[in-house]
């Protein structure tokens, strides 16, 4: 079973690439903060829903993460993610999230507390937040500003090498954290997307 397991969730992160060049033939830049903000989410330790203007406090930038307590690059990358939150917590609100109803709030707390997750986790059961950012690969940042203006896309650094690959070298790029400097210290995010690399997001 577990081998069966392996082999689906390498077909879904190969047939990320083709999925995501899909999603770029859309609007994907442009939200309504109205929209984005009314949209609800699931706590999966509490099992609360609420909208996303409640999580949210003032200004800060806005980091959603996709993620799959299956897909390996994702697990992978949760170190780098921890970092992330320690470094910019205070400016930067993370949000994890697991789209779809695939995954139990009892899997999707044992993903967490396995990789000692410091961010918020949250379940977008109907998939409303994903569809709206047209999120299609896991992992898959989106960072928006406070006016919920898209500023970066895509991976979070360059060590995957391949589809279906995990984490092979160390970072030579870091782009998630380098548009977060730049547009902490008011300058011009010049590499705005860089295509993900990771396993698609089902339809369940």
């Amino acid at each position: 079973m577990r081998v069966i397991k392996f082999y689906i969730v390498l077909f879904l992160c190969l047939e990320a690439g083709d999925n995501y060049l899909k999603a770029q033939s859309v609007n994907d830049s442009v939200f309504q903060p109205a929209k984005i903000q009314g949209i609800r989410l699931m706590d999966p330790v509490s099992q609360k829903i609420n909208t996303i203007k409640n999580i949210v406090a003032g200004d800060q930038l806005l980091l959603f993460i996709f993620l799959s307590p299956e897909c390996p690059i994702c697990k992978n990358y949760m170190p780098t993610l921890n970092t992330l939150q320690k470094q910019y917590g205070k400016t930067v609100k993370m949000i994890g999230i697991i789209p779809g109803r695939t995954y139990s709030n009892i899997i999707v707390n044992a993903f967490a507390q396995k990789h000692k997750m410091i961010f918020p986790l949250r379940i977008d059961t109907k998939k409303e937040i994903s569809n709206y950012l047209h999120a299609s690969i896991t992992p898959e940042v989106v960072l928006l500003n406070g006016r919920y203006e898209l500023l970066y896309r895509g991976a979070i650094d360059n060590s995957i090498k391949q589809l279906g690959g995990l984490k092979s070298r160390q970072a030579t790029e870091n782009y998630l954290e380098d548009a977060i400097n730049k547009y902490l210290q008011h300058g011009s995010i010049v590499v705005k997307r860089v295509k993900a690399v990771g396993c698609l997001i089902n339809d369940f």
